[in-house]
């Protein structure tokens, strides 16, 4: 009898593999880095490698599973088995996740599902009561009962995530709705605000201007920060110092909510918890869900943030 599931979560900067039972458990994990210029190859390849790690440290083999699943960002193509036009991944992957064709091919297995990540929380808050990869007690409720994260009974269901980009998921009822195309097409590229709070632009990745994503996202912040260095409105101070000296955007969302006391990174953190607190509202008369899950590993550092907006 197959017994395990094994999961893939592909971001900005990794790969994780999850090995869990058939309840939904997680038995045990690895996170594996992704350089800038993986090639798609190389992340399936990686894919494999960690998989048969948590094999052999799990003493149990291929037959032991009963298939695999994929949930990141991007749009689902069901038919062969991936993920495009996903923004997260590293450029040498051309935007596509194609783990689950590698994982099949290499273990011989059938059972196989791919989802965008959003989706795939909202249905896991919907089903479970709480999606466990969420932010923590970040689940806003609206319905008119007391809030527990085991309540499973709401019938909308919304998971938001900010991460390097931002997405939502919604569940309504049973029905997961995906929009025509797979998935929300794409929440944070919706117009929202033109400058930063230092005057610049507000540009996102895919080079437009005004979107949602730049204004809250982990990559927009730090472009905020680089341009408000770049352009001279940020030029000295505590700020300034930790920004010229870190050379991995990565970390200047974390960098930004350390330094509050800082005039310019109170200055955008103010701009941020504004951004998220507007679209927390925009969701909520949209959709009227009754809950919203908050989730992404950018959420993870913006416990401050969240509580400028009055969460």
């Amino acid at each position: 009898m197959s017994d395990y599931i094994v999961a893939a979560d592909v971001g900005g900067s990794r790969l994780r593999m999850i090995l869990s039972n058939s309840n939904a458990e997680n038995i045990a994990d690895e996170i594996t880095p992704l350089g800038e210029r993986m090639t798609l190859d190389a992340m399936n390849k990686a894919a494999v490698d960690s998989t048969k790690r948590l094999f052999d440290a799990q003493g149990i083999s291929a037959s032991d599973v009963m298939g695999a699943a994929l949930g990141s960002a991007g749009v689902p193509d069901q038919e062969n088995q991936i993920l495009t036009q996903s923004p997260t991944v590293p450029q040498g992957t051309g935007g596509i996740i194609a783990l689950i064709p590698a994982l099949a091919k290499e273990f011989g297995w059938k059972n196989m599902y791919v989802n965008n990540d959003c989706s795939t929380a909202a249905e896991c808050a919907k089903r479970f009561g709480h999606n466990p990869y969420a932010s923590e007690p970040y689940a806003y409720r609206f319905a008119n009962r007391p809030g527990d994260d085991e309540e499973t009974d709401y019938f909308v269901v919304v998971y938001w995530t900010i991460s390097s980009g931002t997405n939502i998921g919604i569940k309504i009822g049973d029905l997961l709705f995906k929009g025509e195309f797979g998935t929300i097409p794409e929440f944070g590229h919706q117009f929202h605000i033109m400058k930063d709070p230092f005057g610049n632009d507000l540009e996102c990745a895919d080079d437009a201007i005004g979107h949602l994503e730049p204004a809250i996202s982990g990559s927009g912040i730090a472009r905020i920060m680089r341009n408000a260095v770049k352009s001279g409105a940020i030029s000295s101070g505590g700020l300034y110092q930790k920004i010229v000296n870190e050379s991995d955007d990565r970390k200047l969302p974390v960098i930004l909510y350390q330094t509050l006391d800082d005039e310019n990174a109170q200055k955008l953190a103010n701009f941020v918890s504004l951004n998220i607190a507007r679209t927390l509202g925009r969701i909520i008369v949209s959709y009227g869900p009754g809950k919203i899950e908050i989730g992404g590993g950018v959420m993870k550092s913006f416990e401050k943030c969240l509580s400028f907006t009055g969460g």
